[in-house]
């Protein structure tokens, strides 16, 4: 995959002269002085390296957004630049946390030099924490996007790696039917623990967080979605972040989810995303709208892989004609079980525990397997990435 930078500057005419100057190294991306869409944009792009001009007008805004982005991605390599610049603008940037600084008005062979010496240190995605994080997106409600999430996040904890933390985010709508099927009480929720970050440690997991009878890990969005509103864009993509550095695997079931911002923020901070989409005509067109929506925000839906749902063979669209028809890869059927997981969900338990070799669980516990090995199916590299986004932000 060809590497990806992001330029935050306000002149076309700078972000012109620096990408052709690296141009050889890769593709770059405009992006204005907006430090929300920024977060997302890393995360989403999987970029290792930010430029961002350091000029005296901009001089405290481009530190602010460094220290933000920091914050985040606390790996992520930021290199300042500016048309030309003396010794005092080259510390402050540094103070701020660039890793190296260039000069536009250098020539592009010295540009370039200082761009591979960075990339030759950088680690790979250095933005991605040490977890992985799995997002399940449900093309409509009533998928069955939560009840395979709640069999993916199990599988993991009980049979692929039962001595590891494994987390299940139950941002499915309406709230909380993750737990519900979990039979788990919730009483610490995503907004409790966006509010906890500066005490964020290994206490307040082991105290605060639900923890299923199997050791899965489990927060939930609070009943109450309005407390959304109060969550900064740059707080839930710092909380997202750091439980991938405390679980080893983090699950996250968007099924029905209508807040589009956190879901954003969600694929961002995801290793891999999976759609689910059933053959129905509905089903499609609203998987369809959904990705339209992501490419206008700046998504690589390319990276997005397909779970067939309510899989049946005697309907005439397969999931090879489903996958082509969303431009996406194909990853597995789920079979229909409609019946059953509603018997089993009616007696308190999970499809895994009543049939733990149904079809349905074994197709689950392959990519249990898979995603949590990292041998999941290639993700085809991604193009057509627009070099200026400015849409995104409106200006």
């Amino acid at each position: 995959m060809e590497q990806r930078f992001i330029v935050v500057t306000e002149h076309e005419a700078h972000f012109n002269a620096l990408s052709e100057a690296i141009q050889s190294q890769g593709v770059s991306v405009w992006l204005h002085w907006n430090s929300d869409v920024l977060v997302q944009l890393v995360g989403s792009m999987g970029t290792n390296v930010v430029f961002i001009e350091f000029a005296e007008s901009r001089l405290a805004q481009a530190a602010d957004l460094a220290g933000k982005l920091l914050s985040v991605y606390p790996r992520l390599w930021i290199i300042g630049f500016a048309q030309r610049a003396d010794n005092s603008l080259i510390i402050e940037a540094m103070r701020a946390g660039a890793r190296d600084f260039v000069e536009l008005q250098s020539a592009p062979e010295i540009i370039c030099r200082s761009l591979r010496q960075v990339l030759a240190q950088s680690p790979q995605l250095p933005a991605q924490s040490s977890g992985t994080m799995i997002s399940l997106l449900g093309a409509r409600p009533g998928v069955g996007t939560s009840m395979a999430a709640v069999h993916l996040a199990l599988l993991l904890k009980q049979e692929v790696m039962p001595g590891e933390p494994v987390l299940l985010l139950d941002f499915g709508f309406p709230a909380a039917d993750a737990a519900l099927y979990l039979d788990t009480k919730v009483n610490f929720n995503f907004c409790d623990a966006v509010r906890s970050l500066r005490r964020f440690d290994h206490a307040l997991l082991n105290s605060a967080f639900a923890h299923h009878k199997s050791g899965l890990s489990l927060l939930s969005l609070p009943q109450n979605l309005a407390e959304l509103r109060d969550v900064s864009p740059v707080d839930a993509m710092t909380l997202l972040s750091l439980l991938k550095s405390y679980f080893k695997v983090v699950v996250v079931d968007l099924g029905g989810f209508a807040g589009t911002d956190l879901l954003l923020y969600a694929l961002g901070v995801s290793d891999r995303t999976l759609l689910i989409s059933e053959q129905s005509i509905a089903s499609v067109f609203s998987a369809r709208q959904m990705l339209a929506s992501f490419r206008e925000r700046g998504v690589e839906t390319e990276r997005i892989g397909l779970l067939t749902g309510k899989y049946d063979t005697r309907i005439e669209m397969s999931s090879a004609q489903l996958a082509q028809h969303l431009q996406l890869h194909w990853v597995a059927d789920l079979p229909q079980r409609n019946e059953r997981l509603i018997a089993c969900a009616n007696q308190g338990k999970l499809l895994y525990e009543l049939a733990p070799n149904d079809p349905y669980v074994n197709v689950l516990r392959d990519l249990a397997a898979r995603e949590s090995g990292g041998t999941a199916a290639a993700m085809p590299s991604g193009g057509g990435w627009r070099r200026r986004l400015q849409g995104l932000i409106g200006g």
